[in-house]
């Protein structure tokens, strides 16, 4: 018999690998996500411009 002693491991928990079409559906939504966010930033360097103008 062992005996063991003092508190157990209060450590983050395993993360479990995501299944290949979860893994993808994210990457696709993360390049979606980056390509709108460039879109914005064009659109408010676009009206920033626009407002020194006016």
């Amino acid at each position: 018999m062992v005996e063991r002693r003092g508190r157990g491991s209060k450590g983050r928990p395993r993360k479990k690998p995501l299944p290949p079409e979860a893994e993808s559906d994210l990457l696709d939504e993360v390049q979606r996500l980056r390509e709108r966010n460039e879109y914005l930033e064009a659109e408010l360097e676009y009206l920033k411009k626009l407002d020194a103008l006016v």
